[in-house]
């Protein structure tokens, strides 16, 4: 068995180029475990509704979707090829959520 692994080639090889759900819940509970342990928060917390504040799973999600978040998803293909992914290359910042892509 052959094991490729595409480390920098700059776009999604394996997979749909995006998060998928199963993905997402894993990065947010890593993430909300991390910070309920003691982790600082990667964004300024007191801008954050004040429900928020002290949840560390809300927070996760406020990180992920602000795309901050210094993880990488790998993922594999029964070939034997992996490819190590950047959160930042599945996540659209929320500030681009709302407009279209137009081709």
């Amino acid at each position: 068995m052959t094991i490729t692994i595409y480390r920098r080639s700059g776009r999604v090889k394996i997979g749909p180029p995006r998060l998928t759900r199963f993905e997402r819940a894993r990065v947010i509970g890593a993430r909300a475990l991390q910070i309920s342990m003691g982790a600082p928060p990667l964004i300024d917390v007191e801008t954050l509704p004040p429900d928020v504040r002290e949840d560390p799973v809300r927070i996760a999600k406020y990180e992920l979707e602000a795309g901050i978040l210094p993880m990488t998803i790998v993922r594999y293909k029964r070939g034997g090829e992996i490819q190590l992914i950047p959160i930042q290359w599945l996540v659209k910042p929320s500030s681009e959520e709302g407009r279209e892509q137009t081709p």
